[in-house]
């Protein structure tokens, strides 16, 4: 019984999840802002001592959805109640192991922001709390397991694969498009004029492409992470290449969901999105020259 109970109540805990995920990330990607032109950075620039308010960026998102805080909510009372029948099931004691207490955390963690949203207007917090809950839900369920891992399917590999490189493009493009930005910036703040600054785009052009790259990105990367969590076994044998592996991709996830959420709910657009968005794809980089480096160094040896 208390197998069926764990099984249905982490069914509907995955789909809850799911779901206030996706809804968070509709909430982020709806926002729209304008950033300053050319013309009006040119005019800060030029000694201009009074502040336009129709020059700073002016945000028109739509309100947030009133269904992604209860989808949350419901997913982390399934997370409770699968916790609670698979620590039984398992035989493990949720205390002593370190896999259901970061389920224990991320459950804390959902707890406050949905108490505390409202009053301090951090709906879009729900982009990170959303995907971690569901991270360390699939990391308890893999890791809880006292049998032997089931083989992966090809298909399940494929999927994981696919996304990270997938997304990892993406983020390419968005930190190409960040560079150009920041060199665009410094012509213009140096007054150079337009027939020297080659056929660079404009910055709200280029501002909006990394926004752009970074939405159809961050999916991508979110269920790289999610399907990574079957191997998090490896980070407990102590290898150090699986270990800064995940750390380097953990830390690409949160810098590109942070860019995405401070511009959502402080209005970082511009030079601080771009110098963040350069800051995640070194972090991808940094993955990518890990997988690199290990069939490199097994042929040498």
């Amino acid at each position: 019984m208390p197998e069926v109970l764990s099984g249905i109540s982490f069914v509907l805990a995955l789909l809850f999840y799911g779901a206030a995920s996706a809804l968070f990330f509709l909430d982020v990607a709806r926002s729209r802002a304008r950033l300053p032109s050319a013309t009006d950075l040119a005019g800060l620039g030029a000694g201009s001592h009074h502040h336009d308010p129709a020059a700073r960026p002016s945000a028109a998102a739509a309100p947030p959805s009133r269904h992604a805080p209860l989808l949350l909510g419901l997913g982390a009372l399934g997370h409770a109640t699968y916790v609670t029948f698979a620590s039984f099931v398992a035989h493990v004691c949720p205390v002593h192991s370190v896999h259901f207490m970061l389920s224990v955390a991320s459950l804390l963690a959902i707890a406050v922001y949905l108490v505390a949203r409202r009053r301090f207007r951090i709906d879009a917090l729900g982009l990170l709390i959303g995907p971690l809950g569901l991270a360390f839900l699939l990391g308890t369920f893999f890791l809880g397991k006292p049998h032997p891992e089931p083989k992966l399917s090809p298909l399940f590999i494929a999927a994981h694969v696919m996304a990270n490189l997938l997304g990892i493009a993406l983020f390419l493009l968005a930190g190409a498009s960040a560079a150009l930005y920041l060199v665009q910036e410094k012509r213009l703040k140096k007054k150079r004029h337009v027939e020297r600054m080659g056929s660079l785009p404009p910055l709200d052009t280029l501002d909006r492409a990394v926004h752009r790259f970074l939405i159809a990105g961050f999916p991508l990367l979110t269920l790289g992470i999610v399907t990574g969590t079957y191997w998090a076994h490896q980070l407990e044998m102590g290898n150090t290449e699986e270990v800064m592996r995940a750390i380097f991709g953990y830390a690409t996830w949160l810098l590109i969901a942070l860019v995405l959420l401070l511009r959502a709910a402080a209005g970082w657009r511009g030079r601080r999105a771009a110098y963040g968005t350069i800051a995640g794809l070194a972090c991808a980089a940094a993955v990518l020259v890990i997988y690199l480096v290990r069939p490199a160094a097994g042929l040498g040896g």
